[in-house]
């Protein structure tokens, strides 16, 4: 049984928070960008607020962002002073960590800098309790996988996100996302719905699987801005027999707001958060943009909207049964909830589950 499977363990990053709490010393996090939405959700699950937020970056110092304001490590220090007590949490991305702890280090900065990892995107954390209290979901959507290395995945994953092992993402760490040659078998008919396409890699790469012979692409995707930097690499690439919507997929036709400025994490929210920047968008069903036309293949990455999104594509799944690729790593009942709401739709539907980072993103479900 999978419950014998998941350990019980406490996540190597609560000594962090403990050392953090019982210092009583200010919090600072280091990177106003997308990594201080995660790692601001992730030290307020812990009880702990933080005071400001520094960045290099001129034009962010002297701002508010996440509802914190802004500015240079060095006016930190001026205004605090050399001998000030307060904690470091560095919220950038793996590829500047090193040059943050390195300027840090030539500042001789002598106070605590850490660095989490175990933060969820959707900023829910699944922890043992949780997983107790949903295993018979838990249970039943491990059962639906079809193979033994999905079973494997979701162990893993499982493990990974209670433990902060991320040794158990490296085991299972696949290498070609939506289109897992072990389980996706494209031909030369195939429609493509891009759901969340974001600059266009996944409909270039579907265009460059197929060797450019499909019927069709249809592409939702919410972010003007964005949007303009799809279309201009589908006009560089020369992609052709594409519709395009300035959309977001959801359960129903509606306007939403829109958080933005999160690059690929921008997502919708029926909430206004006002220390977020967002914009209106509209947002529509896949059954209604679509009207009984068919589709073959859906890849969707929404950031949390999948469920939704999925819902609203409801008779457009049961009548033409596409395959689809969805990310199951934003809300932490994706990976019960959404095997089990396609079941519901198709119930001869394979399901496999496949991982691609060596972190807790790009957990993608097949179904098949």
């Amino acid at each position: 049984m999978l419950i014998d499977l998941i350990k019980n363990v406490p996540h190597i990053e609560e000594k962090i928070f403990t050392t953090i709490k019982e210092s009583a010393s200010p919090v600072v996090l280091f990177g106003a960008g997308e990594l201080a939405w995660y790692n601001l959700a992730y030290l307020r699950q812990h009880g702990i607020e933080p005071t400001c937020i520094c960045d290099n970056d001129k034009e962010k110092q002297g701002t508010v962002y996440l509802g914190l304001p802004v500015c240079s490590y060095n006016d930190l220090r001026s205004k605090w002073g050399s001998d000030a007590k307060y904690n470091i949490v560095v919220s950038v991305g793996p590829q500047y960590k090193d040059a943050i702890f390195s300027q840090l280090a030539m500042a001789n900065e002598q106070n605590h800098v850490w660095y989490l990892r175990g933060y969820e995107v959707c900023g829910e954390k699944i922890n043992y309790q949780y997983f107790r209290e949903n295993v018979s979901l838990f249970e039943k959507a491990y059962a639906l996988l079809a193979d033994n290395f999905s079973r494997k995945v979701f162990t893993n994953v499982l493990n990974a996100k209670l433990s902060g092992d991320f040794n158990l993402y490296s085991e299972i760490m696949g290498k070609s996302e939506y289109f897992d040659t072990e389980v996706v078998h494209l031909n030369e008919h195939e429609v493509l719905l891009d759901v969340g396409a974001y600059k266009g890699d996944v409909t270039l790469e579907f265009v460059k699987q197929t060797g450019n012979k499909y019927d069709g692409i249809i592409a939702f995707e919410p972010d003007k801005e964005t949007l303009a930097i799809f279309r201009e690499n589908i006009a560089r690439n020369k992609v052709q027999r594409l519709e395009i919507h300035n959309k977001g997929a959801w359960h129903k036709r509606a306007t939403l707001n829109f958080h933005d400025g999160r690059s690929g994490s921008s997502r919708v929210s029926e909430s206004d958060f006002k220390a977020v920047p967002s914009t209106i968008i509209e947002v529509d069903t896949i059954d209604n943009i679509l009207n009984g036309r068919p589709v073959t293949y859906i890849s969707m990455d929404i950031e949390g909207a999948e469920h939704n999104a999925l819902v609203g594509g409801e008779q457009t799944i049961k009548k033409w049964r596409p395959r689809i690729a969805v990310c199951a790593y934003h809300k932490r009942e994706d990976l019960f909830d959404l095997v089990l709401l396609l079941e519901s739709f198709v119930p001869d539907y394979k399901f496999y589950l496949r991982h691609y980072s060596d972190n807790q993103t790009e957990t993608v479900l097949y179904a098949i």
